[in-house]
């Protein structure tokens, strides 16, 4: 009988270990909306080497609507070498939301010029940090969009993208 009970419970030990790593399991969740942000600040510098070649650091503001419906707010910093408008960037997205939850993504990109001096954008990114409910955030998104202003002190370079994000929280 002993060894009977012994097979019994482990067999049961077993048993709840899995169920317990099962329900600790992450869900994987996506997260889609459109930002719309202007340039809040840019400084660009000329490299000299060829004509339209310089190096930017700039950052962004606005808003991004989820399709869940909910609002956040929207900054990021940015670097920047290009030519005639063409060339890499990366740098940090902020948003925050309304309950004062927020998570930070480190993206990178390209940026491409097309017709009347507005450019269009896309990239990548990975989530770094999370408050409140994002907290111990993970995952990666992507990005694409396209100015629809050039920068000037009058429009600030109004940019619209669509952001897709993939991403888990640790259990509680």
């Amino acid at each position: 009988m002993d060894a009977k009970k012994s097979i019994i419970i482990c067999i049961l030990t077993i048993v709840a270990l899995l169920m317990g790593s099962a329900t600790q399991a992450e869900e994987t969740k996506t997260m889609n909306c459109k930002v719309s942000c202007y340039l809040a600040h840019i400084e660009v510098l000329p490299v000299g080497d060829v004509e339209g070649h310089g190096v930017s650091i700039s950052s962004r503001k606005g808003l991004a609507f989820f399709e869940s419906g909910e609002v956040a707010t929207f900054t990021n910093w940015a670097t920047q070498d290009a030519t005639k408008g063409k060339g890499p960037h990366q740098g940090y997205a902020m948003f925050t939301f309304e309950d004062g939850s927020t998570f930070v993504g480190k993206f990178e990109g390209t940026n491409e010029p097309i017709p009347k001096e507005l450019t269009m954008i896309k990239g990548t990114g990975v989530f770094i940090k999370g408050t409140g409910r994002f907290e111990g955030i993970k995952g990666s998104y992507t990005y694409s969009g396209k100015t629809f202003t050039p920068y000037s002190k009058e429009t600030k370079g109004d940019l619209y993208f669509d952001f897709i994000g993939t991403y888990t929280l640790p259990t509680k």
